[in-house]
């Protein structure tokens, strides 16, 4: 046995790991940025952990590296690391073999199992995981919606399933931005499998963690030997969360295998009227026909020159949530209504729920669940289906299992006939990028039971099916933003992007890859919520609104939501054909602030300063400035950005040139107004 406190040393240019070797394990002892001198880690923090399932009942029980290991070897060379654990004291005959390539400033490390227990499956197992020291200079990403920075010192802790709403991409990052530097955590995965991504930093503890640990294969069998997909990067990097971004964009773009074709930096398979649409409408049917003349009164009062789409529930005559996936006959108004829309050059997407059958499918009545969902549904250990309930109906609803033909069929049979025989536009199919996967262990299911990527493959499966249905011109979108969809989906919706912190990565790194629109100002009561959600949407580059007719009429500040959005007609090439640059640092001793976001929103709290601006260029090299103040008092903010010293004329609601000084921006702005300048 080696002795208790060696130390093994993975130096990859810039980024040095120390590995320490226990008495009976392994940890993470140090990682430091030899650049900078920046040590992120000097402390023992666990490496990972594994977690089994007894083959004859449900206990679970979890090891760490850092104890109870019989052997411990560990070899490194100047390019490679091997660390193997085996022989413990209560998980027998399993090994972990951790291997890590070093290259200039990053590490890449795959992690291996083995197992001759018959007492125990492997149920899921950690990615190594990234520790480090906290300090009020220490900013930490995690990717929630469209991507969240929070301050390292927080007591916070987000537990997400990648993919879903919670974790649209699948990297994480922490930097100083004293020292400008930082250590990027990503996922590359091509395929990909299902994971959860954890941040934690506990109260008293002055180290956070960054872990991604996957859900495992085969959890139905003892002796399921495997490997986790694909390969943990750690790589150092200078800068912030924007260039953590363009880590992730440059793994994508070289491996992913969800990344749509392109031609002349566009996406062939959109119609050209959703990538370059600047405004969504929502709206509920009721029984009648006055639903489309209330979007056509919005319409008009809107003013734009292009005709907003509108995404429209409740077609169906089954209420809400309810006697899925039933929705035929529609509602008699349904066709009569669309065609009127139509007439009047605006598009029409019906709801459909992409994942969930009733088990109560005729009122309450078992009519089809059980003779012909149920065999299709995901499935526990126990055989009974996976249920959820949600309080617009508060009855249990299946989830169905994607990799099924039945399930397949069932969502192509109804894209087909909304699209071909009741000419609609585009389908949405609620919930498949933003609900969680399932570790569904039906072994009569054309997948192996538990986690990997068959939940993923599974679904882009379905929607290339359900694609082959499609007239020319048609389309589909889904419920939030979850990446590795999106070569099948053409557009997301970011409805939730609507909490404090926010930054937006996944337009970073995918805005040219597939349409994203609307926000949810539902959730917002008062004009403060309403505002911010405006003006984030424009600056970050989505199609705005997704908007009620009836909540429109009732905004406080409909005038600013009307120059937001118009603003984002008039200047939309600088979204659907550009790319977003790094955020200006704005400096706004004013802000604006509300606690009475309904949902989503952390303690109802959204807070942003009244300035927001960001800096986007379009294919053709001009720049656009966006600046817009969500405040009804004139502000003046100072911002530093990267643009060219010089006198820009001003544009919007600004009435006087602004000058940029030493890569200095300040500028006065009038309340509720929408400006920018181009360069």
């Amino acid at each position: 046995m080696p002795p208790s406190e060696t130390c093994s040393v993975l130096r990859a240019g810039d980024l040095e790991i120390a590995v320490g070797r226990l008495e009976s394990g392994l940890c993470l002892r140090g990682v430091t940025d030899r650049k900078s001198g920046r040590r992120f880690l000097q402390s023992d923090a666990p490496l990972l952990t594994l977690t089994a399932r007894r083959t004859d009942g449900d206990d679970l029980l979890t090891v760490s590296a850092d104890e109870g290991w019989g052997r411990v070897n560990a070899s490194v060379t100047e390019t490679f690391g091997s660390f193997t654990l085996s022989n413990h004291a209560v998980l027998p005959d399993v090994t972990v073999a951790l291997s890590a390539f070093l290259s200039d400033g990053r590490v890449e490390w795959t992690v291996q199992l083995k197992s001759e227990n018959p007492s125990y499956t492997l149920y899921a197992c950690d990615y190594p995981i990234l520790s480090f020291r906290t300090c009020s200079r220490t900013k930490v990403f995690f990717p929630y919606g469209c991507g969240e920075v929070y301050p390292a010192t927080r007591t916070f802790s987000s537990r997400q399933n990648y993919p879903s709403y919670g974790a649209s991409m699948q990297y994480f990052a922490v930097w100083h931005t004293g020292a400008g530097r930082g250590i990027y955590y990503g996922l590359h995965d091509p395929a990909p499998a299902y994971k959860q991504l954890e941040y934690r930093k506990d109260a008293n503890d002055p180290v956070a963690s960054l872990k991604a640990s996957m859900p495992l294969r085969d959890i139905d069998r003892a002796c399921n030997s495997q490997t986790l997909e694909g390969r943990a990067v750690w790589q150092v990097f200078d800068g912030d969360w924007y260039d953590a971004a363009q880590l992730y964009r440059a793994f994508c773009e070289q491996s992913a295998s969800w990344l749509p074709e392109r031609k002349d930096g566009r996406r062939t398979d959109t119609p050209e009227w959703l990538r370059t649409n600047p405004h969504w409408w929502r709206k509920r049917m009721q029984w009648d026909p006055s639903f489309a003349d209330e979007l056509l009164e919005a319409e008009a009062d809107l003013g734009l020159s292009t005709v907003s789409p509108v995404h429209l529930y409740d077609w169906f005559q089954i209420p809400y949530d309810t006697n899925y996936p039933h929705y035929f006959p529609a509602k008699d108004a349904f066709l009569p209504g669309i065609r009127r829309l139509q007439a009047h050059g605006m598009r029409v997407m019906p709801y459909l729920n992409g994942r969930l059958w009733d088990t109560h499918d005729r009122g309450k009545e078992d009519w089809m669940f059980t003779s012909t969902a149920l065999p299709n549904c995901t499935k526990k250990r126990d055989g009974k289906p996976f249920l959820e309930v949600y309080p617009t109906s508060n009855i249990e609803l299946a989830i169905m299992c994607p990799s099924t033909a039945l399930w397949q069929e069932t969502l192509a049979k109804l894209v087909d006939r909304l699209c071909n025989e009741c000419g609609v536009d585009g389908v949405y199919l609620d919930q498949i990028g933003a609900a969680t996967p399932y570790p569904c262990e039906d072994r009569t299911h054309p997948h192996r039971p538990g986690g990997g990527s068959w939940w993923v493959e599974s679904y882009r499966n379905l929607l290339d099916h359900v694609r082959r249905t499609l007239p020319d011109g048609r389309y589909l979108a889904t419920e939030c933003t979850s990446d590795p969809y999106m070569k099948e989906i053409q557009a997301y919706l970011s409805w939730i992007w609507i909490k404090n912190d926010q930054v937006p990565a996944f337009m970073v790194v995918y805005n040219d890859y597939v349409t994203v629109f609307g926000r949810c100002y539902d959730y917002a009561p008062d004009a403060v919520g309403q505002d911010i959600l405006a003006a984030q949407s424009l600056t970050f580059g989505e199609q705005m609104g997704w908007i009620k007719p009836e909540v429109y009429r009732t905004l406080q500040h409909k005038a600013f939501y009307r120059k937001c959005v118009h603003a984002r007609e008039a200047l939309g090439s600088y979204f659907y054909d550009g790319r977003l640059l790094r955020s200006p640092i704005i400096r706004d001793a004013h802000r604006v602030r509300t606690t009475k976001m309904q949902f989503e929103a952390y303690g109802g709290l959204l807070e942003h300063t009244a300035t927001f601006s960001e800096l986007w260029e379009r294919r053709d090299g001009r720049k656009l400035l966006l600046l817009l103040n969500a405040s009804p008092r004139e502000t003046s903010p100072t911002l530093t950005l990267s643009l060219p010293d010089g006198v820009y004329p001003p544009h919007g609601d600004l009435t006087k040139p602004v000058r940029v000084e030493n890569g200095v921006l300040t500028a006065t702005l009038p309340p509720l107004s929408v400006s920018w300048i181009l360069s």
